[in-house]
């Protein structure tokens, strides 16, 4: 752990000052696992699925902080590749470098992640935040899941244990919101009153030991169902659009009286001779009152990014990320259904 150097300085006999040194070099990182369809999301074509890592990765690269110039932070989007085409990730790499300043690398093993972790330290760097997105299952991040190369793709205690304290920042933070990261046991659909936990065990406490650093996770299974919001506001996209039309037409319009009552002011004036004097009986045209909320509007504009992604490359990708985060699952029922804090033991 790259703990604060402090130096006491005596002050007064009630009060001292503490002078708190650290690396200023500091990465935050989003990971991206490989992303399984099943038959029926083949058949049926959702794409969306495919696509729930890489846009909620995207969705908190904007939560990390800008990236400087001179690289004293930097924001790194690392996404495991395999089965996604490489039309996608050419539009991938693009969307992150260009329109988020962020480093973009792509995974191919897990050692990879272990290397670029290890080479944090030889670089003069620390990570301040480290967030997983992927499938999961009771003592792994599934990084590949059900894919060929699953086995290579794996995070489980082996590859945790290589992650050394001296790559994190002091008071870094790990997120997984991967399956079940901070389950102990292999429970499918309950834990019982009887049945203890055992978060000791977990994935995400063995995280939190061998970094040195809380980590977040979901006991449960996660849900990625709003990642393109919820049932609701996806509904009620084809309304909005039909406002927001209304809305464009009433200002066009208005913006034309407008001209027209300006112009006719002008001309009065230069009769009158007066700079004052306004038209009788006629008074300055109101601007219309947006129906279209500025919420609505950025749910409009998440829609209209994955649509032209998906007419450019096939696949819905979203520019400015998922527009909700992800979410606990009812599963297994009788533990948290939100993410719990493993701080190393």
């Amino acid at each position: 752990m790259a703990a604060p150097k402090t130096n006491q300085a005596q002050t007064s006999d009630q009060h001292t000052t503490t002078q708190v040194k650290g690396t200023l070099a500091q990465d935050y990182v989003t990971v991206v696992g490989a992303s399984y369809m099943s038959l029926y999301e083949e058949i049926r074509g959702q794409k969306g699925n495919k696509m729930r890592f890489i846009n909620q990765g995207i969705r908190q690269l904007t939560k990390y902080p800008t990236g400087t110039p001179n690289f004293t932070i930097q924001r790194v989007f690392l996404i495991f590749k395999n089965d996604y085409p490489a039309n996608l990730l050419g539009a991938l790499k693009d969307v992150v470098e260009n329109q988020h300043g962020a480093q973009y690398r792509e995974m191919d093993s897990i050692s990879g992640l272990v290397d670029f972790i290890a080479a944090r330290q030889r670089r003069g760097r620390e990570i301040k935040q480290l967030d997983f997105f992927s499938h999961g299952v009771v003592g792994s991040i599934e990084l590949g899941y059900e894919l060929d190369k699953n086995d290579s793709y794996r995070l489980r205690d082996a590859q945790a244990n290589m992650f050394k304290p001296e790559a994190f920042a002091y008071g870094a933070k790990i997120h997984s919101y991967a399956c079940r990261t901070g389950l102990g046991i292999d429970a499918d659909f309950k834990v019982n009153e009887t049945e203890d936990p055992h978060y000791e065990r977990s994935l995400a406490q063995i995280l939190a030991n061998a970094t040195r650093t809380t980590v977040w996770a979901f006991p449960r299974r996660s849900n990625y169902d709003t990642t393109y919001g919820t049932a609701a506001e996806r509904g009620s996209v084809p309304g909005i659009r039909e406002r927001d039309a209304t809305d464009g037409q009433a200002m066009r319009n208005y913006l034309s009286r407008k001209t027209a009552y300006e112009r006719k002011l002008i001309e009065h004036r230069k009769t009158l001779k007066d700079p004052t004097a306004q038209l009788p009986d006629e008074q300055a045209p109101q601007a219309p009152t947006p129906t279209v909320s500025e919420e609505e509007r950025n749910l409009l504009a998440h829609d209209d990014s994955r649509a032209l992604y998906e007419r450019k490359i096939g696949f819905p990708l979203d520019a400015l990320g998922a527009h909700r985060d992800v979410r606990s699952g009812d599963t297994p029922d009788g533990v948290p259904k939100h993410l719990l804090a493993y701080k190393p033991l």
